[in-house]
């Protein structure tokens, strides 16, 4: 590379930049460069979607100025879009056209090396709970080079998840249809939720209990660890394949907080028998037993054991029949999922609201749950209290 062509690179300060000069063909000058300013420092931008409308920006610059002005053409770049999903382990989607706008074309004034920043309107819409992404790129600009490594930029749209979520009791214990034996034989599988507890005032009290002969039941507290001669219950329990692991002993500081959210992930891989504990989106626990066994689901119950005395406020419940990724967990626990996701067996996103007496399963697999379906004899087995909460990190 000659000095002429180092110094100018310099300018940008921007690394991948010198590789990609480096690598043009015969090494040769190049007289400019046109980039994204956003793009040096980082490839996406998160923005959170507003009710009506969302605005942002990007700023289109030279690495240095010329004698005339310079027009640059900007498009969405649908290819840019699906390579970062490939990266990246998500699935973003592209806003149908009619609800984003902004300038195709971009004027650089003559004399200056950047041009007023470009404004993203994006008006709101229904998301269905998939992600979506806005991949804006360069497409030519006068016959000046683009920096490859800085000539597209990634604006990922965040919708907050906020919702109303029901209270449960002793008497709301529930099962998601159908009634009989769902029979189903899974490899793998995920299962998801966010959960709060008032106390945890006693053993066993069961979040979660699929039957079958491999059992996945799910429950806080057992009589496993003590302090000052007495049980502590503050902990999940998983009991699985014959086995059983936790969240960590409480009287070591590993205990779970009373009025507290939290979000849990139980995940299984049959190819290697491993099952994996996530609580916040971090992997905190695992369990290995035989290969080859697949995780047997008759059912889902839910807050199903006798012992359950104390309120839980749950939501976002979502059964999946793949071994979600560590990455996957931790991206999806503060947004909805898209209910159509053919890996999806179930989704409870529990937002059903005030009077509400089934939570409705989005997939249309038909797994909807009636509140209290397991007590119908109590006087209150359908009864909850509802409030709204926003999850964000």
């Amino acid at each position: 590379m000659n000095r002429k062509t180092l110094l100018k690179l310099m300018v940008l300060g921007m690394l991948p930049i010198v590789q990609t000069a480096c690598e043009n063909a015969q090494n040769a000058a190049i007289e400019n460069l046109v980039y994204i300013n956003e793009a040096v420092s980082a490839k996406t931008k998160e923005v959170t979607m507003q009710d009506e409308m969302t605005r942002t920006s990007v700023t289109i610059r030279l690495a240095r100025a010329m004698n005339q002005d310079v027009t640059a053409e900007l498009f969405l770049d649908k290819d840019a879009l699906e390579s970062y999903n490939r990266k990246n382990e998500t699935s973003y989607k592209l806003p149908e056209a009619e609800y984003v706008s902004f300038p195709e074309k971009v004027t650089i004034a003559a004399g200056s090396v950047s041009a007023d920043p470009v404004n993203i309107d994006i008006k709101s819409f229904e998301t269905e709970g998939a992600q979506y992404a806005i991949p804006i790129s360069i497409k030519k600009a006068d016959g000046i080079d683009k920096a490859e490594g800085s000539s597209n930029f990634m604006v990922v749209l965040v919708k907050p998840l906020k919702q109303l979520v029901p209270k449960f009791h002793r008497y709301n214990a529930m099962q998601a249809a159908p009634e009989g034996s769902w029979g189903m034989s899974l490899p793998n599988y995920t299962l998801e939720w966010w959960c709060k507890m008032s106390a945890f005032s006693t053993n066993n009290q069961a979040i979660f209990n699929s039957g079958g002969s491999t059992e996945l039941y799910i429950r806080f507290g057992d009589l496993v660890y003590s302090s000052g001669g007495r049980y502590v219950y503050n902990f999940l329990q998983i009991k699985t394949m014959g086995s059983q692991f936790d969240t960590g002993d409480p009287t070591a500081g590993n205990g779970l907080e009373a009025n507290e959210w939290y979000h849990f992930a139980i995940t299984y891989d049959a190819a290697t028998g491993t099952s994996l504990l996530y609580k916040n989106g971090m992997q905190i626990a695992s369990l290995v037993g035989a290969t080859g066994q697949p995780m047997i689901i008759d059912k889902l119950q839910m807050l199903s054991s006798a012992e359950f005395i104390d309120a839980c406020e749950m939501c976002q419940v979502r059964l999946w029949k793949v071994t979600r990724s560590a990455n996957q967990i931790k991206k999806g626990m503060y947004s909805e999922v898209e209910y159509t996701n053919q890996d999806l067996i179930l989704y409870l996103p529990m937002n059903d609201g005030e009077g509400a007496t089934t939570l409705h399963d989005v997939t249309g697999n038909g797994h909807d749950v009636e509140i209290g379906n397991l007590k119908p004899s109590s006087p209150n087995h359908a009864d909850v209290t509802w409030e709204t909460y926003t999850f964000a990190q």
